[in-house]
């Protein structure tokens, strides 16, 4: 390993941590939370560090939801609220899957 991809382990951890704190301080808020990429206290962080981090290990996927040059949106509860239930059942793509399946068991028989 190259010097630079332990630097990158030790920021990956602390950004996870604070990552992680403040998805919990924004479920108790019941509320979005976001970071920018300026404020993270890493002179040495941007996004292109940010998304080789982000392309190489899961436990960022787990815990951000979007990014861009700006910020980090993290994972909420309440972002996960915000996405409607989908009922299967009732959209038409499905009903065509459904017909044709019925069709095909009735000729089975």
């Amino acid at each position: 390993m190259r010097f630079f991809e332990f630097q990158n382990k030790d920021l990956e951890s602390a950004l996870i941590n604070v990552l992680m704190n403040m998805k919990g301080d924004a479920d108790d808020r019941d509320s979005a939370s976001e970071i920018s990429m300026a404020n993270t206290g890493y002179p040495a962080f941007n996004y292109d560090v940010f998304k080789s981090m982000y392309d190489g290990d899961g436990d960022l996927k787990n815990v951000v939801a979007d990014f861009d040059n700006d910020k980090i949106v993290i994972k909420t509860d309440q972002e996960a609220e915000a996405d409607p239930e989908m009922d299967f059942d009732n959209q038409g793509s499905t009903d065509k899957v459904k017909q044709m399946a019925k069709s095909a068991m009735n000729r089975r028989k």
